[in-house]
């Protein structure tokens, strides 16, 4: 496939697996008309950058229904490591022969195409990054996390990096403790309208689900369409909605 606007070549890797601690399935579970990761390709599909969408999950045999389910939606699919995130999400990447990599975690559903498409300009029109995000400094509710980087930039910390909460994280090591010293990194801050970091849309637990599902019934089930904007709007006229699991903690990075 053509790269859409750049000659860089632009694949997200989005990582799902079935064995999550606090909700398991997580990925597969129904939010309206769509399972979760169906809600999320289909959001990333929007994207004006992005050429290949890759689901990045794990050998083990109970991921097995991930694959099949990609095999449905017509979505590529990877198979690697369980505990070494770094080393699967790179190897996605190079099945692709992608040159830029867009890293998403498989509990974001309401993920936003033009937010991730402006990380993926802002480091193709600057050579000299290595890495770009919206979550180093956190200002976007949580759900909207995004990192964008060179590949190049992965290959070496997949070299470098021997931390194990690094590698359990993908691309964390690009812009803490060492290597932040090693790698040109860069934060974009959310605009006023976005700027709710303690909102959550993210799918972590039972509240989170219980979340999506109110909020995907105010829709007509489907969230496919909606962008961030959008919600928002709606849920500042139905705060009682969003606070349905305001109350949940974020696991820290050490936590996995």
């Amino acid at each position: 496939m053509e790269s859409k606007l750049t000659e860089n070549r632009v694949v997200a890797t989005i990582e799902a697996r079935m064995s999550s601690a606090r909700l398991p399935g997580k990925v597969l579970k129904k939010i309206g008309k769509f399972p979760s990761l169906e809600l999320q390709v289909k959001r990333m599909r929007k994207s004006t950058f992005i050429d290949e969408i890759v689901i990045a999950t794990t050998k083990n045999k109970a991921d097995d229904s991930i694959e099949n389910f990609c095999n449905k939606i017509k979505c590529k699919v990877f198979r690697g490591s369980e505990n070494d995130v770094m080393e699967r999400i790179l190897h996605a990447a190079q099945s692709e022969f992608a040159d830029i990599q867009v890293q998403i975690t498989g509990d974001c559903p309401l993920i936003d195409s033009e937010i991730v498409d402006n990380l993926i300009e802002l480091i193709l029109s600057n050579q000299d990054l290595d890495f770009v995000s919206n979550e180093i400094e956190r200002s976007f509710p949580i759900g909207l996390d995004c990192r964008v980087f060179k590949v190049s930039a992965l290959e070496r910390a997949n070299k470098l990096c021997k931390d194990h909460i690094h590698r359990v994280h993908g691309s964390t090591f690009m812009y803490t403790g060492e290597g932040k010293k090693l790698f040109k990194s860069k934060n974009v801050l959310a605009p006023k309208k976005l700027n709710l970091p303690n909102w959550r849309w993210t799918l972590d637990t039972k509240e989170d689900l219980n979340f999506f599902r109110t909020l995907a019934k105010h829709f007509n089930g489907d969230l496919s369409d909606l962008n961030s904007i959008a919600i928002i709007d709606w849920l500042e006229l139905n705060p009682q909605i969003a606070k349905i699991n305001q109350h949940i903690k974020q696991k820290a990075l050490e936590e996995g």
